[in-house]
This record gives C-alpha cells, structure tokens and sequence, in this order.
C-alpha cells in the first residue's frame, strides 16, 4: 500500500509531528511506502529516513494566535497543501490526513481517505468571545461542519471526549484509536539532578491555548519552580505577557526552548509534577509521557486526554490547578505510587504498534 499522509507543517517537531512520524516508521517498517505531505519542513533526526514533500517556497510556520494575519496564513497553508495534493496524490492508495486545514485542502476522493483529528478546529485560546469574532467563528464552525461532511473522510480520534466533540461539530461518528508513547524511553533512568525546590515542569509549546499564565497565577506565592519546557517565540505578545508576569511577581520560572527527548526525559524524572491545565487544544502525548517518568499529572478536564486519565485513575483531572498543586506537594508519596501506576498503564496499552497497526487496519479497510 502507498500511503500518502497530509500534515499542515513539519517544520516544528511536537506532539502531533510525533504521531505523523510514528504512523509513517510503522507503515515503512510493515513494507508500505510513504511520504509526508506539508507546507513546511526543517532538519529533525526523527525525519532522516522520511520522504517528506513540501513546495518549493515553503510557508513559514508561527503560531495561531487567532488574529486577522493568521487567517492569512492558515489560508496560505490550505493553498500550499491543495497545490501539492493535486500534483502527488494519483501516485497513493491511501491518504492519511491529520491537523487543520489538512482536512480542507484535501479534495474528495475515492481513494481511502482517514482523518487523525487531533482536535475539532476553534479558536481554543478564548474561552469567551463577542461581537465580529463570535459571529467569525461561527460561520468558520459552519463552514467546517459542511466541508469535512462533504468528504466523508473515516475518522480516527484519540478518546471519548474527542470523540464527542467530533459528532457533536461534524456530526459524524468516529474511530477511537489512542496514540502511541514512548514508553519504554522515558521509563529509563535518568542522570538524577534534584532540587531543594518542588519543581513543576509544563512540557507545551508556550501558547495561549496551553495555559501557561494559568500556571503563574496557580503558583504565586508559592515555594515552586517552574519550568516551560517547549518551542517558545520570543516576540510573541503571549511571550512578553508571561515574562512581565513573572517579574512583577518575582517567580522562579523560566522557559527552556524546545530541548531533545533525553533532556526532556530528564525533567520529567527530576520534576515533582508535570501540568497540563490547557484550554482544549493538543497536549494529548505529554501527560502520559509523564506518567511513563514517572511524574505525577494534573490535567485540565477540558483536554481531550483527561476523558482516558479520569477512567484509568491515573492522576489528578481539575480547574482548581492552585489547589491540586498544594495537594501533591502535600501528600507526594501518594501521587507518585499513583504516577507508577500509570507508568504500567502507558508501558502495557499506549504503544506506536497498536496505533499503526490499528491505523494500517483502518486504511485497509476502507480501500
């Protein structure tokens, strides 16, 4: 089976690049080819045996911050994907979509078509919106409810709230297939530095849509280190915001940038706590990654993950992140047996082989 996979962007590696590398090594390695389609790409270790296809003038990557410019470069990427499908996909059995708008660019087809929908598109970042921008938003709702019906793609989700987000926009019902982890990586020893400090670690992208300035505020007056481990743009007003925050409050925090997995495996097994009080947006890989150190988890119920952490029992799912935070450092014996719990969770049901195999089922499926 040829298999194309359509991903908006693979210029910065995340959580959802994760997963389109892991899915493309699985199919390479059960003797199926594959290309990476994307409107962007940069040098990455994991990407060395790939074949990723991007157009001739890349368009850069930034972070959606839901302004008017990002419309334009949402609407440059959907351009940049549509161009380079019409000229590859002939040559695939199967394609493979994953994040907005993917899933626009992509026409109708008769080849088998399966959608990884990380999330249900929105503007994730406000909660509350008014005026121009609601009425915005809804059309854009519409518009996306009418364009993915219109493709009928197979869907794939990750859990059961997402599957719900999924049928209640578009709908449609779902696969549910969970992602893959590491596991076995990040269980490994780890060269141990630990600090006098309870150190909280937040392994996100620094965005809006992740939370960060909910950390600050849950952690003001606090004994605590804090550390934001993730690709971080300097100039970004969000930046700015959370680094005046930290002055006028004279936290210990600081920003790490994007660091390798085995440095990033290394503040997992040297951090108290990892945080993930998002707004809905992604961060499905990182709290299960952590489980997998080791580290015990506190996780907004608005990402879609917290539906499969609160069945499992495997940390702490709350709004109140100020008061769960008290609360592990209070009783951290407690958490930490919990974390080892879900450390076998991760190791014995969140492998890359049952997501590809299961995947691969799927497009085979529906050829």
């Amino acid at each position: 089976m040829k298999v194309l996979i359509v991903h908006h962007q693979m210029a910065l590696y995340g959580g959802a690049e994760v997963v389109v590398v892991r899915l493309a090594q699985y199919l390479q390695k059960h003797g199926h080819e594959v290309s990476i389609l994307a409107a962007s790409s940069a040098p990455h270790l994991e990407y060395e045996s790939l074949n990723i296809i991007t157009p001739s003038k890349e368009v850069s990557w930034h972070l959606w911050d839901g302004a008017f410019h990002s419309l334009g470069e949402i609407g440059r990427v959907y351009l940049a994907l549509r161009s380079l499908y019409a000229k590859h996909a002939s040559e695939y059995d199967a394609i493979n979509v994953h994040n907005f708008p993917a899933i626009w660019a992509v026409p109708k087809t008769q080849k088998s078509l399966t959608w990884m929908c990380n999330e249900v598109p929105d503007l994730w970042h406000r909660t509350e919106t008014k005026g121009l921008v609601d009425r915005l938003l809804n059309v854009g709702r519409l518009s996306d409810r009418l364009i993915v019906r219109s493709k009928a793609p197979t869907a794939v989700v990750a859990d059961e709230q997402c599957a719900d987000r999924f049928y209640r926009r578009y709908g449609l019902q779902s696969h549910i297939i969970p992602y893959g982890i590491d596991g076995e990586f990040f269980a490994q020893e780890a060269t141990a530095d630990w600090r006098p400090k309870f150190r909280i670690i937040q392994p996100s992208m620094v965005s809006p849509s992740k939370g960060q300035l909910e950390v600050l505020r849950a952690v003001k007056g606090l004994d605590v280190e804090v550390l934001f481990v993730g690709y971080v743009e300097p100039q970004h007003l969000y930046t700015k915001r959370l680094e005046q925050y930290m002055h006028d409050n004279d936290l210990d925090t600081a920003f790490t940038g994007h660091v390798g997995r085995e440095a990033l495996r290394t503040l997992y097994k040297t951090s108290y706590l990892a945080v993930f009080p998002g707004k809905g947006q992604g961060s499905w890989l990182g709290p299960f990654e952590a489980l997998a150190a080791g580290t015990p988890i506190v996780v907004s119920p608005n990402l879609s993950c917290s539906s499969l952490i609160r069945e499992k029992n495997l940390g702490i799912v709350t709004n109140d992140l100020r008061g769960a935070i008290k609360e592990v450092f209070m009783h951290y014996s407690k958490y930490h047996n919990l974390a080892l719990e879900g450390q076998r969770f991760v190791l014995d049901s969140l492998t890359w082989d049952n997501f590809g195999m299961r995947m691969t089922e799927l497009m085979n499926e529906t050829r």
